[in-house]
């Protein structure tokens, strides 16, 4: 696999990019979807005053209404402000949605009860600080789950797309043990846990256009323009090699998860 040093993303071309998949974004997210369904089911209900549930990179909002089960007020931020419109037709109000970078959070501190983010952290270009940032918001004994992209994963259609020009085509994530470290860097009693998930694809196009779909088809690359029907026709000859035994296209993901809590300190005991 080539080994590229990590670049900074723009996010004013991230939100670019997902702003255009704003429409296709909920008929493309099925992996998406999986991994929210994993980290809901870690929550628990809250009990005792008004309670703040925060989706931070929450795209369309599609998962609101269960999210709101678990607290009075829901809160969805993003980068994108067409995913934000988005998410009103989710039935969101208005006023509880908010265009804002997930390293940089609007709220005040200890000011949200539940932080819920799926697959939204490696579009951070600081993993230290975006954590630090996500603890000054959670209050004491509030809870975490969240998810994100790892060393390994769009697999092997980024060694094949790199073996085209070599140059990087995917993102550079940090792998699992990398990432645990960070995380338990913070004062917070979670778990990490590292998933493997393979995707099935008939064909290149089928997969090229879901990762479309979602916005997941920026990196943090100079724009190099459309893949041209030759090294179109090069990359389909490349991951034919890589069909499996149904005769399927597989697209591998390692997926990093944290789920847990923010004890409260003896002081505010």
């Amino acid at each position: 696999m080539i080994d590229y040093e990590k670049q900074l993303y723009d996010k004013q071309r991230v939100a670019q990019y997902f702003g255009r998949a704003a429409d296709s974004y909920v008929n493309n997210d099925r992996l998406q979807r999986g991994i929210a369904e994993h980290l809901i089911r870690r929550l628990r209900p809250l009990s005792g005053a008004t309670q703040c549930v925060l989706d931070v990179g929450c795209g369309p909002a599609h998962h609101h209404s269960a999210l709101k089960q678990f607290a009075d007020y829901y809160v969805g931020i993003d980068l994108a402000p067409a995913m934000l419109q988005k998410a009103k037709s989710e039935d969101v109000q208005p006023k509880s949605l908010i265009v804002a970078d997930m390293e940089n959070l609007p709220l005040a501190a200890a000011s949200v009860d539940i932080l819920f983010s799926n697959l939204a952290m490696q579009w951070g270009n600081d993993l230290a600080a975006l954590l630090a940032e996500w603890d000054r918001v959670l209050a004491p004994a509030g809870q975490i789950a969240a998810s994100t992209v790892l060393a390994g994963s769009l697999q092997p259609l980024g060694d094949c797309f790199a073996a085209l020009d070599g140059r990087p085509h995917t993102n550079q994530w940090p792998d699992f043990a990398r990432f645990a470290a960070q995380v338990q860097t913070l004062p917070w009693q979670v778990q990490c846990e590292q998933h493997h998930i393979v995707q099935e694809f008939p064909s290149v196009e089928a997969m090229l256009r879901e990762l479309k779909g979602v916005g997941a088809n920026y990196t943090a690359r100079a724009t190099v323009g459309l893949l041209s029907r030759t090294r179109y026709k090069k990359l389909q000859e490349a991951l034919e090699e890589h069909r499996n035994s149904k005769g399927m296209l597989e697209l591998n993901w390692v997926i990093g998860t944290i789920h847990g809590v923010k004890p409260i300190e003896e002081s505010e005991i």
